[in-house]
């Protein structure tokens, strides 16, 4: 039997520890590392080369669909979304992402065991509701504009949680590793862009489209 290496990303200890515990019951499974934000995940999966990422929604300094987004940039891994949302919303932000399965948390015993052994032969694993969203959704184009992903570049998205998060345009520059007065332009465009005036208005934008929690 193969050998099947996962990565666990989720920024509540105890909840990393849960799904380890369910997944390394599993013969030939294990846990090869575990990520408390979004970034770090990214980075633990381009430096390991996991098989499967079991990632959260919700992170820190870079949520999980945006890991999800760099993660199918960079390595071969499968991508599982593990989230207490189960919104129509929230299942086409996963798919767009691009992850490969999608279980809520509340089912996670139940089903994410399921949901590997189908990855790794090959398939895709989505909750019947999120099956049916899914496939509208890759069945329709999407209006124009429509959505995160259109609206901001990759960068722009990263650096709008950042600014939500409470980073200043300093920390931000730091944090990508480019020029305080980079940061501080791509605030401007952002706030451009979607239309904006105030950091109150971008911080309940985040909220309202998932990139941070309230």
């Amino acid at each position: 039997m193969k050998a099947v290496r996962i990565l666990i990303a989720d920024d509540h200890e105890i909840v990393r520890h849960g799904v380890r515990a369910v997944l390394e019951r599993q013969v030939g499974w294990v846990v090869s590392a575990e990520a408390s934000s979004g970034r770090d995940a990214v980075a633990k999966t381009v430096d390991l080369q996991p098989d499967i990422v079991v990632i959260d929604v919700s992170m820190p300094e870079l949520n999980g669909l945006e890991a999800t987004r760099q993660i199918r940039r960079v390595a071969a891994a499968k991508v599982v979304v593990l989230t207490v949302h189960e919104s129509d919303q929230v299942v086409r932000e996963v798919v767009d992402a691009g992850a490969h399965g999608y279980v809520v948390k509340a089912d996670a015993g139940r089903t994410l065991v399921e949901a590997i052994h189908v990855l790794m032969a090959g398939g895709t694993y989505f909750t019947r509701r999120a099956q049916l969203v899914s496939d509208r959704r890759v069945g329709s184009r999407r209006a124009p504009g429509a959505g995160i992903p259109e609206r901001l570049t990759p960068r722009q998205r990263e650096v709008l949680q950042l600014l939500t998060e409470g980073k200043s345009n300093k920390e931000i520059g730091v944090a990508l590793g480019v020029a305080t007065k980079t940061a501080e332009t791509h605030r401007a465009h952002i706030l451009a862009r979607l239309k904006l005036h105030s950091m109150s208005e971008l911080v309940r934008y985040a909220i309202r489209n998932h990139i941070i929690e309230p």
